[in-house]
């Protein structure tokens, strides 16, 4: 980017040189100094047609520049056209009439019509003026341009070379009617802009361009030196020849030789430039194509030298610690871990700088890293050492495993709750059965003694142990249903769900007594799995009914619900018995009584809240009030 907008200022350059070149010669011309011009009459030689016309391409070319098209274009015409009619005066012998149209001059330097400019000149001008407009109105380079700019700049360098070593023939195509030096110094700069200002877009290598440029003026000098030194035997009748060797001749073979050896060379040049753009666009297109794996790595990847500052890190790295590159770029790597590895880390680098002894390096292991808010979090390291150019560097990839170690425990605990789960419902379910069994031993013999009175109570006790059982099986298929049924979401309004919930507690002992109040609002609904949400709303007013206190004279149930922070909060708090501060550490788990006096339920109804709860993505909380019990429950907001 910096290379393109210094060869843009080349643009600049050149235009403001037109424009002060031909500015400075119209004010020269209009204040007719004669006796400057006595003394240095090669200040006059750009005549005050071409002047002007200089000041117009400078102009134009500051323009286009500015992301001008059609007004520099424009401005391009009339140059072109009275180039291209000074032209056609020296081709055709003619007069146009256009030499003093627009100013007479005041001194004669010698030429062959006054103000009349060299054919080499008019030549110069047609194809800058067509160039330039060529690239305003297109807004980039190409070869045509290049070309055109090509062919003025040979000319223009051969007229100003030739007034360095006298080769008339170079500026002075007709005798008396030269280019003058001021000219040519502006076709040069005007044509350097066009031939390497955008050359990349044509694919051109200016290192190239630059010695064909060469070669082909060199070669036009010799060229014309040739054709001025037969010129002198034509005119002077004499033959420079020494010791029987026509000079032209060897001229002739110099020119030759001369001319292929520096073709060789700028044929050499081309080669090797091309070869080099090959290899820089490999080169290139190889680093664009790690750069690209690198920062699209799911990994973080980071570099750093033997003093453990950083120097490169992925856009993986910030996700994973939240440091920004130029956050982390220049510092120590242990800014990223916490202690003991923040304390440790620059002595195990120095250590193993001087024994080799490597810990992590080659190896990889889980450590801790630290996030920019400080939290610590576990991920793997793999740390592998690079020597280059003779410096060591280590390259590190990380990743978080966070997810990964927060299943891992997850597992554990399922594990270990399936564990408490299965060993917890063998024996619940084996007690009611192993108590019925023996209470069908004891009933039969009472059948048989005729004690019917012991009999039916005997009857009510094996009753009451299979609806345990029974309660219990309908938790475990309850917990299992919530695991493995899949179900779509579907609105709910909440009011009616927990006023049919409300109604299915009727059965319940006390319920009657207790005062049950809904304060859902009517109008609030929620997108949710219809089943699960049965499950959380039953459980939640079982709970409540089952331990309101006995000896409270109004007991009573409220149930509210309402959005807030993008989630919906139901709460059911009633006045009963609360939960001991020392048991409250227990609430949500399998098969915990808090009241075992009170109730005798499976232990299984807030956990089934919890899970069902958990499944739809929300939380289950307690909290305590100075008489008795208010259970939430917290779900995203799906409406």
């Amino acid at each position: 980017m910096n290379s393109a907008w210094s060869w843009q200022r080349a643009n600049v350059a050149a235009g403001l040189w037109c424009i002060v070149v031909g500015t400075v010669m119209v004010a020269i011309w209009l204040a007719e100094p004669i006796d400057l011009a006595k003394r240095h009459p090669y200040l006059f030689g750009m005549k005050f047609n071409a002047a002007l016309a200089f000041a117009i391409v400078g102009l134009a070319l500051l323009l286009s520049t500015r992301g001008l098209a059609r007004l520099p274009a424009l401005m391009m015409l009339p140059v072109f056209l009275y180039g291209a009619l000074a032209l056609s005066q020296h081709v055709f012998g003619i007069d146009a009439g256009i030499d003093t149209l627009l100013h007479t001059p005041f001194v004669d330097i010698g030429t062959s019509l006054p103000g009349r400019i060299a054919p080499n000149t008019a030549l110069c001008l047609m194809l800058v003026s067509l160039a330039l407009a060529l690239r305003a109105l297109s807004g980039r380079n190409s070869m045509m341009q290049i070309a055109l700019g090509f062919v003025t700049f040979i000319i223009a360098a051969a007229a100003l070379i030739g007034y360095a070593i006298s080769l008339d023939f170079a500026h002075d195509w007709v005798r008396f009617t030269r280019m003058s030096f001021q000219s040519g110094s502006c076709f040069v700069a005007v044509s350097v802009a066009l031939i390497f200002v955008g050359t990349e877009e044509t694919g051109q290598d200016r290192l190239t361009l630059a010695g064909v440029l060469g070669l082909a003026t060199y070669l036009l000098l010799l060229g014309m030196a040739y054709y001025e030194l037969e010129r002198y035997e034509a005119s002077f009748g004499i033959t420079f020849s020494g010791d029987g060797t026509n000079a032209r001749a060897t001229l002739s073979s110099l020119v030759l030789i001369s001319g292929l050896l520096y073709g060789a060379l700028v044929a050499h040049l081309y080669f090797s430039s091309r070869r080099a753009r090959r290899m820089a666009a490999d080169l290139a297109e190889s680093r664009a194509r790690l750069t690209a794996i690198i920062d699209n790595a799911v990994d973080g990847i980071i570099t750093i030298d033997d003093r453990g500052l950083i120097l490169s890190a992925n856009p993986a790295c910030t996700r994973i610690f939240g440091f920004s590159p130029e956050e982390m770029m220049g510092r120590n790597v242990k800014m990223l871990m916490p202690e003991p590895y923040h304390g440790e880390h620059d002595r195990y680098i120095s250590n193993y700088n001087h024994s080799g002894e490597a810990k992590i390096i080659g190896i990889g292991r889980e450590v801790e890293g630290r996030r920019k808010d400080g939290s610590i979090f576990p991920l793997d390291l793999a740390v592998a050492k690079l020597e280059l150019d003779g410096a060591v560097i280590y390259s590190g990839i990380v990743r978080d495993i966070s997810e990964r170690k927060a299943s891992e425990q997850a597992l554990i605990e399922a594990n270990a709750e399936l564990e408490e789960f299965a060993y917890r419902t063998s024996h619940d379910l084996r007690s009611p059965i192993a108590s019925s069994l023996g209470l069908l031993t004891i009933s039969r013999d009472m059948l048989a003694e005729g004690e019917i009175t012991a009999l039916g109570q005997t009857l009510q006790r094996m009753e009451k142990n299979f609806r345990r059982l029974d309660h219990l099986i309908q938790n475990i298929i309850t917990i299992t249903r919530n695991r493995l049924m899949e179900e779509e979401e579907r609105p709910i309004a909440l009011r009616a769900l927990v006023s049919e919930a409300i109604d299915a507690l009727s059965h319940l002992e006390d319920s009657k007594r207790i005062h049950i109040e809904n304060h859902v609002p009517a109008e609030l609904t929620i997108l949710s799995k219809p089943s699960k949400f049965q499950v959380i709303v039953g459980n939640m007013l079982s709970n409540a009914v089952k331990y309101h206190d006995p000896k409270e004279a109004e007991p009573a149930i409220d149930i509210r619900a309402f959005r807030y922070a993008g989630k919906l909060r139901l709460s059911v708090e009633d006045n009963g018995l609360g939960v001991p501060p020392a048991s409250r550490h227990l609430l949500f788990k399998m098969f915990k009584r808090l009241h075992p006096n009170r109730s005798f339920g499976s232990g299984l109804g807030l956990y089934i809240l919890r899970k069902s709860t958990e499944a739809l993505g929300g939380t289950a909380l307690y909290e305590a009030r100075d008489k008795g019990s208010r259970f939430i429950i917290e779900l995203p907001d799906g409406d």
